[in-house]
């Protein structure tokens, strides 16, 4: 006799960080459940690594490329997982989003031609994704190409959006960046321009305390330009 979904939610909640078996699980599923179920069944997949990946796979053949199912492929930590997200990265040839998310944490894996591809896409789902790939991505890109891909996205760059490319950029100290850091200092909103600024006095170079030294001359907001002087006396001790 087929469970409804308390009875399936009570089972799982009780199991804790207990693994239940797999084919119960998987007898578990059904897309007549609610997404809020299929999902926590999917992530208890997935978190069997290496045989859930397997099980997760029979299950997208049998019920196809279900969000709940994509996303529990990255809880498996499976290279053949993230071969399998790529492949199926395009489907009736445009970008899955939700394939793309579930390829964050593979990130640095992924090519710079396919983040550019991501950052086309005039939708700010996707180039939160893309960020949120970048910042893995990061490290093993030169400064110039970095920002290049930053500058190709198409969406309007809301709040998260500028959150995300400071947060990737303060980890670098080369001219173009913290210039790039300087601009928005002055030119983005309060929250915005004071992390900029709290991001260039954490570069601790000559390059940044350079920027705060401009920024110094060019902001007229009293609380932000306080920012600014806290943030270059930080900067100065490690010059």
């Amino acid at each position: 006799m087929k469970k409804n979904e308390y009875e399936i939610l009570e089972i799982l909640n009780s199991l804790g960080s207990r693994k239940l078996d797999l084919k119960i699980l998987f007898s578990f599923y059904s897309l007549d459940y609610s997404f809020e179920i299929r999902n926590i069944i999917a992530e208890k997949i997935g978190m069997h690594e290496e045989k859930g990946f397997i099980f997760l796979k029979k299950m997208i053949n049998r019920f196809g490329l279900k969000p709940e199912l994509i996303n529990a492929m990255k809880l498996t930590n499976f290279k053949e997982a993230r071969d399998f997200l790529i492949k199926n990265i395009y489907q009736n040839n445009k970008l899955n989003i939700h394939v793309i998310k579930a390829l964050e944490p593979w990130g640095g894996d992924l090519e710079v031609k396919l983040i550019r591809e991501i950052f086309a896409v005039n939708e700010t789902e996707f180039s939160i994704a893309g960020l949120n790939i970048l910042h893995f991505k990061a490290y093993k890109l030169s400064d110039e190409i970095l920002l290049s891909l930053i500058n190709e996205i198409q969406t309007v760059r809301n709040f998260i959006i500028k959150y995300k490319i400071i947060t990737i950029l303060k980890r670098r100290g080369s001219q173009k960046v913290c210039r790039f850091l300087h601009d928005f200092a002055l030119n983005e909103e309060f929250e915005i321009a004071k992390y900029a600024i709290v991001s260039l006095g954490s570069i601790w170079n000559e390059n940044s305390f350079e920027q705060l030294s401009n920024l110094e001359k060019e902001i007229s907001n009293t609380s932000l330009l306080t920012c600014v002087h806290n943030q270059k006396l930080i900067s100065s001790q490690f010059k």
